[in-house]
């Protein structure tokens, strides 16, 4: 295991101005919306995302989409440095609310979009579509060579996924951002609280295509599978984008973790049989929460179908994709390409 000391003193707000998908595809309003209706995060609008290395192609060359996003990257050689990580965590703290507006003062949630930890996984129903295989836990994944010949042609590399857990700290308005005021977001007015979030990308670079308009229209070509972590982890709501609904986005504190502005944490990464897990104990609480990327909590795959109308949803376990972590194992679609990662969304 390798065991990262990360001591974070400024980082925070969950990240603002994301438009969830209706089934039209149309930016939603769902002050009013039902529990049951469908919504899903829009990467089109959204700053939670990672960016995606040709935005042209996958959003238009007429739109910009992309934010800042430093990060340090953790490399190793050692077997199981791409897959089982532990991290101790201090989680920010913000100024006394007392004149707020005083010079100088700034809270977590004006600063930043949110901090995430981060690892490749395997999809096979995600870019770039050529593989229908991806041995977990495994560097047999490495292939990044543009000869087209090479065994290790970058085009056939295994279909990737990446996962950010990420954390949100205390803001003025509460989770889904969409529901309440563009621009606002967070779990509670004073607590943190962190969630599970699996990126894939809907591009077959190869043959030129993407998932059918039906479908884009729905949940777009970069879609999210997103569950809170909870005290039990079990999801409170459908992950997967197709069977999303407001209560997957809507913070519930009976349910799931919350925590202090100061809490000293144990994060971990780590694979089982069922998905990958993620654990976050508070050791200055006592509690602890979890979420396993698990078909079982309902996170999925979505099936790659360019030319037809479907949009399915296939219960899927996640896995690591590499056993190691270097320049080499990457998330190819992405603009940042690493596996194991930290970062603070600044814009």
């Amino acid at each position: 295991m390798r065991r990262v000391r990360s001591m974070l003193a400024v980082v925070g707000l969950f990240a603002a101005g994301i438009a969830p998908l209706a089934s039209g595809g149309t930016p939603l309003v769902a002050r009013a919306a039902p529990s049951a209706q469908h919504l899903a995060i829009n990467c089109e609008y959204s700053r939670i995302c990672p960016d995606v290395a040709n935005s042209a192609d996958v959003f238009g060359t007429d739109k910009y989409v992309g934010h800042d996003e430093p990060s340090d990257l953790f490399y190793s050689s050692l077997p199981g440095s791409g897959n089982r990580l532990s991290y101790d965590v201090t989680l920010p703290t913000d100024p006394s609310a007392t004149n707020p507006g005083a010079p100088g003062k700034s809270f977590q949630f004006q600063l930043n979009g949110a901090l995430w930890f981060g690892m490749a996984l395997c999809d096979t129903q995600s870019y770039p579509e050529q593989v229908s295989e991806c041995p977990a836990d495994s560097d047999s994944n490495i292939a990044n060579n543009p000869d087209r010949n090479a065994p290790d042609f970058i085009g056939r590399h295994s279909g990737t996924a990446f996962v950010e857990l990420q954390f949100y700290p205390p803001g003025w308005v509460p989770w889904p951002t969409w529901a309440v005021a563009v621009g606002a977001s967070a779990c509670d007015a004073t607590k943190w609280c962190a969630a599970m979030n699996i990126f894939n990308l809907l591009e077959d670079p190869i043959n030129g295509t993407t998932q059918n308009a039906t479908c884009a229209s729905r949940i777009g070509l970069e879609t999210v599978n997103f569950a809170f972590v909870t005290k039990n982890g079990r999801t409170q709501a459908p992950p997967n984008p197709v069977d999303s609904t407001l209560a997957t986005f809507t913070p519930d504190p009976q349910r799931d973790l919350f925590m202090n502005s100061g809490d000293h944490l144990n994060v971990s990464l780590r694979d089982t049989a069922s998905g990958l897990r993620a654990v976050v104990n508070d050791l200055s609480t006592g509690q602890s929460g979890s979420m396993t990327a698990s078909a079982s909590n309902g996170f999925a795959q979505i099936q790659y179908d360019p030319t037809g109308t479907s949009c399915n949803a296939i219960p899927f376990n996640f896995h690591p994709m590499y056993s190691t972590s270097s320049e080499g194992t990457r998330v190819i679609w992405a603009a940042h390409t690493y596996n194991v990662a930290f970062s603070d969304e600044i814009g």
